[in-house]
């Protein structure tokens, strides 16, 4: 890819994420905030930092996949026919057939849901990797078929595969940051026990020579 296209590219990605928030009134943003906001700072102080920070995250999930139906349905303008596209992967194929445009809207199709397989696994307790992948897929779909009914956006198969790999990729990040958390703490910890023995194994040595 040269510099150029990497230009182009990078264009087309921050208009098309520009097209996905500048419809939603502002509002919005700030009711979702103002919430989450109060929602945070009580939690915290009735239920406890680890307990209020985790409902808080939960709540901030919830919200997350709010600005995502009014971005993806409610408030885009209505089409005057109902587009869709049910092949798996045609977007490649008309990728290489030279509509390079698809390309950034595939991207954000996977960055978007990112935040949320970030939040699934950080947020409730006991969440799986395959059950962000199915909550993960079973919003895109949603999105979809609403996208669908009501004629406000392209529904295809392809939105639900990258939304549901953005979802899996948010679990993963998070997940390897924690094995290697763990990894570095049992090591810390490994270390700190064996100088714990040395110094009593000198100790002991010491009291036996007097």
């Amino acid at each position: 890819m040269t510099d150029n296209q990497t230009i182009d590219l990078w264009t087309s990605l921050l208009s098309y994420s520009d097209s996905l928030i500048r419809d939603i009134p502002g509002y919005i943003y700030e009711g979702l905030t103002s919430i989450f906001c109060i929602v945070l700072v009580n939690s915290v102080a009735w239920k406890g930092c680890k307990t209020g920070l985790r409902f808080s995250l939960a709540l901030l999930l919830i919200e997350y996949i709010i600005l995502l139906y009014c971005s993806t349905v409610f408030y885009r303008a209505v089409l005057q026919t109902r587009q869709y596209d049910l092949r798996p992967f045609w977007s490649y194929v008309a990728i290489q057939d030279g509509r390079v445009e698809l390309l950034p809207e595939n991207i954000m199709n996977v960055l978007v849901f990112i935040p949320v397989g970030l939040l699934l696994n950080v947020a409730p307790k006991q969440m799986t990797w395959w059950k962000a992948v199915l909550i993960g897929c079973g919003i895109s779909v949603t999105i979809e078929t609403l996208q669908f009914f009501f004629m406000r956006g392209f529904s295809e198969v392809d939105d639900v595969v990258h939304n549901t790999l953005g979802t899996l990729i948010g679990f993963g990040i998070l997940s390897f940051f924690r094995i290697i958390f763990k990894i570095r703490y049992k090591n810390v910890r490994k270390k700190e026990n064996l100088s714990v023995l040395s110094s009593h194994e000198r100790g002991r040595n010491g009291t036996e020579v007097r």
